[in-house]
């Protein structure tokens, strides 16, 4: 790490972002000037306006410019991360009076965030401009269209001066480094300025000519949306062979670039947000052809990950049959900077998922990572992922009798056989999907409301300009609407419990079973613990309990794809508990369940077992894992695995991790993340949280700092079982 990278580290490190204190006026200003226009053009201007009034700042010693106003420096000491706030169930989209608002409040249903990830290949192909040629061609043929209308031109000009106004903040730019240049007395700065002026006049309005000017470009692009970077190395390595081949480029200067890419994606957010849920990127996988996408600049990525030893941005490798083995084991190595980078996803699984829902083969090859873990059609897609949490431990208690505000009529009597009981699960879950389906519409109708339907991320999305049609307004290429099912692994073990005491062996009834679990197990703690211990628990390569987990999965899909979302397309289903932490929040929010749990605690996390049930080695884990319906999961899906951290110590260890992530991908699994930590690392930093500032474990597919979390959270983060790997 040289001087200028160490500097700069070292500055993200203690950024926070505030928030632009302009922002407001700037904003009220234009919509004062544009008073009487349409919204959607009002909106426009606005954002234009933005672009040409917001403050500047060059940092020294960067080599990419270009920061969100509002980011503001702690010099006295490295800011304390935190991560997200606890969740406020009902949230702004859920209003007492809609049918659906009680599922909420409740704790059986939540909001989450919804991520996307901009086409960046085409604004390299063609620049600002280029879409800008595109929607003039667009309006000229508008004219002649039957169905053309008011409506789509004024959606078609507001695009127009939404990049406008981009090239404009990209110029200025250009000029303020050309009058720090004019100001610097280091020969070698001023020549860096005036190069940074030149890239600045010519991305990302124009398709760059260097490596350089491809890196300002991206950045460029993603500072519009700041979400997902996508495949950086595909986008990056067409300029980086031609530079290395014409000699203006050495692989030296490129990895330099790179790290000052990384810290930009990280200072984007700032360090006071502890949590690597943002910027989370996308390296190897196939290219739309099939073949290995893999190349010179994957590997500098992932040196460039492992060097700096930061939350973010979060880095994601796409393994596939054909993927070189010194690759995998070259990521897994970059597993040593403690961050929890990268994690790991099997294109052989998510490709065929995403063909399944009608994406065209070669776009479902060019997907990319967002979020926690959501998978995107890469600048093609509202994915509408996630649109929210499903609590499916609950959905039985509805079942049960146990959830009366929400399934007055539950009749516990019938359910004499286990057949019934899955009968009347699946009523339950038919419920459910219809108050989903009546959530996704109520919200989804309420974004596309906006004006221009997103008009930024419409301007960086294809099929929006043809369609003449904004992204939350149906305009993309693709649509779906995503909901993520927490607690499948509680779900299924309580059905094995059920299917085991009460239809097996007749210890009970399930009238009986019910009334325990309304009280809590009080008064029949033997009888949990034996539950606890002897029952059936998904997560130890158990057939017949994998089986259920497998058959829980595939009953929702059906009973929601009988729905049709707002924006058109599928309901597709994910399991990540993501950013919100939802195994935690909805089991604050859920009662006792058949497979033990008590009230209140936690469900497991994605895919995972729950808490300390999976007792047979990580390998039954993850067969467990594998026999899931994965082409029913296409996006959102996490599996979590809690490793000694002294494999990451010798060369043997790095195989074994790496020769664990093919089998299991081989064997049908889709996802794979590692927290390298063991149960005494975890609790003497809860002991002394100053001496473990950059702990940093797995949560809910994002990384965080473990003494950023909350107490509960920590909790359900020691109890996972840690598992050894027998080379």
């Amino acid at each position: 790490m040289n001087n200028r990278i160490s500097a700069i580290r070292s500055r993200v490190l203690n950024s926070r972002q505030l928030g632009d204190p302009h922002a407001v006026q700037l904003r009220e200003e234009a919509l004062r000037q544009t008073a009487g226009q349409p919204e959607v053009l009002r909106e426009a201007s606005a954002l234009a306006h933005y672009c040409q009034q917001q403050d500047l700042v060059i940092n020294e010693g960067e080599l990419l410019v270009g920061a969100r106003p509002g980011l503001t420096l702690d010099s006295t000491a490295r800011v304390v991360p935190a991560v997200f706030g606890r969740q406020e169930f009902g949230g702004y989209l859920a209003p007492a009076d809609e049918s659906f608002s009680a599922f909420f409040h409740a704790g059986l249903f939540s909001w989450a965030g919804n991520h996307k990830t901009l086409d960046y290949e085409h604004v390299l192909a063609v620049g600002l401009r280029g879409l800008i040629a595109s929607i003039d061609e667009r309006l000229g043929n508008l004219a002649t269209e039957v169905s053309a209308d008011q409506v789509k031109h004024d959606f078609l000009l507001a695009l127009r001066t939404v990049a406008q106004g981009y090239v404009a903040l990209s110029n200025r730019y250009a000029n303020e480094a050309l009058r720090l240049a004019g100001i610097c007395t280091d020969p070698l700065r001023r020549s860096e300025l005036q190069t940074i002026a030149r890239n600045c006049q010519r991305v990302p309005a124009q398709p760059p000519t260097t490596f350089w000017e491809a890196c300002q470009c991206i950045w460029f692009a993603f500072f519009m949306v700041p979400d997902a970077p996508g495949r950086v190395d595909q986008y990056l390595f067409p300029w980086y062979e031609r530079d290395v081949q014409n000699g203006t480029l050495t692989r030296e200067f490129a990895r330099e670039l790179l790290t000052c890419l990384w810290l930009k994606y990280f200072e984007s957010v700032g360090a006071a947000s502890g949590v690597s849920a943002h910027n989370h990127l996308t390296l190897g996988g196939v290219k739309a052809d099939g073949g290995d996408a893999a190349n010179e600049v994957t590997t500098l990525c992932l040196e460039v990950t492992e060097e700096l030893r930061i939350l973010r941005p979060q880095v994601g490798l796409r393994w596939h049959q054909h993927t070189p083995p010194a690759l995998l084991r070259r990521a897994v190595r970059t597993l040593r900077s403690r961050t929890g980078n990268p994690d790991f996803c099997s294109d052989e699984q998510i490709v065929p998922a995403l063909a399944s829902v009608g994406v065209r083969i070669e776009d479902a090859r060019d997907f990319s990572l967002s979020g926690c873990h959501e998978v995107i059609v890469t600048g093609r897609a509202q994915m509408g992922s996630v649109e929210g949490f499903v609590n499916m431990p609950k959905v039985l208690r509805m079942t049960l009798g146990l959830e009366p505000g929400l399934q007055p009529d539950a009749d516990v009597a019938s359910l004499d056989s286990f057949d019934a009981l899955w009968q009347g699960l699946e009523r339950s879950m038919e419920q459910v999907a219809q108050m989903a389906h009546e959530a996704s519409v109520y919200r989804d109708r309420k974004e596309a409301e906006r004006p221009g339907g997103d008009l930024v991320v419409s301007l960086l999305t294809r099929d929006c300009i043809e369609n003449a049609r904004g992204y939350t307004q149906g305009g993309a290429r693709y649509n779906f609407c995503n909901w993520d099912v927490i607690g499948i692994a509680n779900l299924a073990d309580s059905l094995a419990a059920i299917e085991r005491w009460v239809y097996e062996q007749r210890a009970l009834t399930l009238a009986a079973f019910a009334a325990i679990l309304a009280a809590n197990w009080q008064g029949h703690e033997p009888l949990r613990r034996e539950i606890m211990r002897s029952s059936a628990h998904f997560g130890n390569d158990q057939q017949s309990v994998d089986a259920t987990a497998a058959r829980i999965i595939t009953a929702f899909s059906g009973i929601l794809k009988r729905r049709t979302p707002f924006r058109g397309g599928e309901y597709i289903l994910g399991t990540t508990a993501g950013g919100e932490n939802m195994h935690i929040e909805f089991g604050h929010m859920t009662g006792a369940t058949p497979d033990g749990r008590e009230a209140g605690a936690p469900l497991a996390d994605s895919l995972g077992a729950a808490q300390g049930r999976d007792r047979h080695g990580v390998t039954a884990l993850l067969n467990s894992v594998a026999r899931l319906p994965h082409q029913l999961l296409p996006t959102a899906t996490t599996c979590n695995v809690k490793l000694d951290p002294k494999l990451l110590d010798t060369e043997a260890g790095l195989d074994s991790i790496a020769a664990l992530i093919e089998a299991h991908f081989r064997s049908g699994g889709q996802q794979l993340q590692f927290s390298l930590v063991n149960r005494e690392m975890l609790l003497d930093a809860r002991r002394h949280p100053q001496q473990h500032a950059d702990l940093m474990v797995r949560v809910c597919g994002y990384s965080a700092p473990f003494t950023s979390l909350w107490a509960d959270l920590q909790d359900e983060i020691i109890a996972r079982t840690m598992h050894e790997v027998v080379s």
